[in-house]
């Protein structure tokens, strides 16, 4: 399974000898579909020249218009993610070297493509192939806090995980486990004849919660391939929200906001004068007049304490392209913060601002 990431370039390349021009189907579609018939986008070009006969094409614009990504549902079992929040794309790689516009076929390879990016550092064309990928900046062995109070009750938050066809007949297994190492739940998945990405609960409400943390473990077979903890916190003092996003692998990820918050009204409009109505004009009307109002809300609000090891998740955060805050769409207006530690800062709390992103004033024409 080729795991592609397309908030990131994705480079497709043909360079065979003799190459007078080379060109490139993509056939792109999302699961529960039928793969299309005809490519959905046909690219080519012309070889530069004798010596300089390589063509590259980038592939991610394209494909990222077949990825609508809008909001999670939280969950109380193992459930299967939006189709929306991936697709399959096939690509056809053909090369013309006798007659410019006849091309011979080279190779043919499908991907599932991902709304995640990979780094700077990772270089050029980096991909996950393998069977399963977890979609979380959550990291192995960490502790993170999550809020658990009897609104909760829907569902929990969750984690992303793609799994592939694979010749080899493995079982997974989703357990949560007592801080000390007893299992609460377990679930096992048996290897599908298709490709799913699934939403795994990390917590249920309903779970008995322990004052060192739940253990959540995705084994593979027997062998552990993903262990993190969360502790349950009920917050008394302050009402918590919950920020979902998406982060750098495509996946959901979530973050509580447990403390204070400030919240902030800006109305902006648009001022004309008017003429009188008469020559002997009523006073009671004003001499100009406001229109096109629009009204932004926007919050500030706090963490509370966190480890050091929320430093992955805030960078996911203030990367990510689709964020809610208590499922209402929300921007980022914090573009820049400082990394803390526990070295240095001790105590560590992340204050961030965000803007609802709409119109107070309902104005969709």
């Amino acid at each position: 399974m080729k795991t592609i990431f397309i908030r990131s370039p994705y480079f497709i390349e043909v360079n065979e000898e003799n190459q007078l021009g080379s060109k490139v189907e993509l056939f792109i579609w999302n699961k529960y579909e039928f793969e299309p018939d005809a490519p959905n986008y046909t690219l080519s070009k012309i070889a530069a020249s004798p010596t300089q006969s390589k063509n590259i094409y980038n592939i991610s614009n394209y494909v990222k218009e077949y990825i609508d990504i809008i909001n999670p549902v939280l969950i109380n079992a193992i459930d299967e993610e939006n189709i929306n929040n991936w697709c399959y794309v096939k690509v056809k790689r053909y090369t013309s070297t006798e007659i410019i516009g006849e091309y011979d076929l080279l190779d043919t390879t499908t991907y599932i493509a991902l709304n995640g990016y990979t780094n700077y550092l990772d270089g050029y064309n980096n991909l996950i192939d393998a069977d399963e990928v977890i979609l979380t900046s959550l990291q192995e062995n960490k502790k993170y806090k999550y809020y658990v109070g009897a609104e909760r009750s829907s569902g929990s938050e969750y984690i992303n995980f793609l799994i592939g066809i694979s010749d080899n007949e493995y079982k997974y297994r989703i357990s949560v486990l007592s801080g000390s190492g007893s299992a609460i739940t377990t679930t096992i998945i048996n290897r599908p004849d298709e490709e799913f990405l699934l939403k795994i609960p990390t917590i249920k409400p309903s779970v008995e919660r322990f004052a060192n943390g739940n253990i959540f473990e995705i084994l593979k077979d027997d062998e552990v391939i993903f262990s993190t903890i969360f502790i349950l916190e009920c917050e008394t003092k302050y009402e918590p929200l919950q920020c979902s996003y998406i982060n750098r692998l495509g996946g959901w990820d979530f973050i509580t906001f447990f403390k204070a918050r400030t919240q902030n009204w800006e109305v902006k409009n648009k001022e004309y004068q008017l003429l009188p109505n008469d020559i002997d004009y009523n006073p009671l009307r004003g001499e100009s007049k406001a229109f096109n109002y629009e009204a932004k809300q926007t919050i500030k609000i706090n963490t509370g304490w966190v480890d050091e090891n929320y430093n992955e998740l805030i960078k996911d955060l203030m990367t990510s392209e689709t964020i809610l805050l208590d499922n209402k769409p929300v921007k980022l207006k914090t573009m820049t913060t400082d990394l803390k530690t526990s070295l240095q800062d001790k105590m560590i709390n992340y204050q961030i601002d965000f803007e609802y992103n709409y119109n107070q004033i309902n104005n969709v024409i």
